[in-house]
């Protein structure tokens, strides 16, 4: 099974490569960069057998066998362990591929213009957490990203335009209703997108949800944004859902109401769309 795997991850590899020696000098000219003339055209074997930290891709590939040796060691059933080796082979390939694509498009991109910068680009589909970050320029730091993303690094030239990559308005529109539920979380998100919530609160909110009974109702809150300096808590007082901020032995001081998430506020709106915007501006989420 081992030179089989290892025959179709060099042919993916040199795939890979070839791909990307070959589309970032077309990406770059929509950038309005001259890619007729690189300095050199990198050679896809180069990345043939080679893992992104420099190890040998056999090597790397071995250890998902040593993985499941330790497992049966330990008292697994032998089924268990070939699930961890089927797995952990599985994430060294993801791995060792984007490592390859990147590598090869950088090395590229300096060919054709050695202080050429890049912008966040997406490959859909893309979680919240990626959309908002669609396009942004990242210099020559590489981009945070969360497990399993699959965002690449575009290359532009020296300086990246604003519009570099498909911004997340664009991505968003572009899809249908349960696309765009599932891109901001939840049905009820995107209703108050669609209803002119700003993208960066809806999504950074996840980071804070939590459920909740009150008054023998079932509410869903998020603790983002209640902090002295956050937006949402000023205007929750200002409209007296809260009435001052505490400090509740964490680092901040908070309001001390919940910030209703937007599935709460249109379940006790109903269909009183009016009444809904009102609170959705009162809670943070229409800026």
């Amino acid at each position: 099974m081992m030179p089989d795997l290892f025959q179709a991850l060099d042919t993916a590899q040199y795939a890979t490569a070839s791909d990307a020696i070959a589309s970032t000098p077309k990406i770059m000219e929509r950038f309005d960069v001259n890619a007729a003339h690189p300095e050199y055209r990198p050679d896809p074997w180069q990345w043939v057998g080679v893992n992104g930290n420099g190890m040998d891709t056999v090597d790397t590939m071995w250890t998902a066998i040593t993985i499941g040796k330790k497992a049966v060691a330990n008292g697994a059933p032998v089924d268990v362990a070939m699930d961890r080796i089927g797995l952990t082979l599985v994430l060294r390939t993801r791995t060792m591929l984007a490592d390859t694509h990147r590598s090869a498009t950088g090395m590229t991109a300096r060919g054709i213009c050695y202080q050429s910068t890049y912008v966040r680009g997406l490959t859909p589909p893309s979680c919240g957490r990626c959309v908002i970050l669609a396009g942004q320029p990242c210099g020559k730091t590489p981009f945070e990203r969360h497990p399993r993303c699959d965002c690449i690094a575009v290359y532009t030239g020296r300086k990246a335009p604003a519009d570099a990559c498909t911004s997340p308005t664009e991505y968003l529109d572009s899809l249908d209703d349960d696309q765009l539920a599932r891109a901001l979380g939840s049905k009820a998100n995107a209703r108050a997108y669609a209803d002119g919530a700003d993208l960066n609160q809806l999504v950074n909110a996840q980071r804070g949800i939590r459920a909740a009974q009150i008054d023998g109702q079932r509410i869903k809150y998020t603790t983002e944004g209640t902090t002295r300096h956050g937006l949402a808590a000023s205007r929750m007082i200002d409209a007296g859902y809260a009435k001052e901020y505490v400090k509740n032995g964490g680092r901040y001081t908070k309001a001390d109401r919940p910030r209703l998430m937007p599935e709460t506020i249109y379940a006790r709106c109903g269909n009183d769309h009016a009444k809904a915007l009102d609170m959705l501006y009162k809670y943070g989420w229409i800026l």
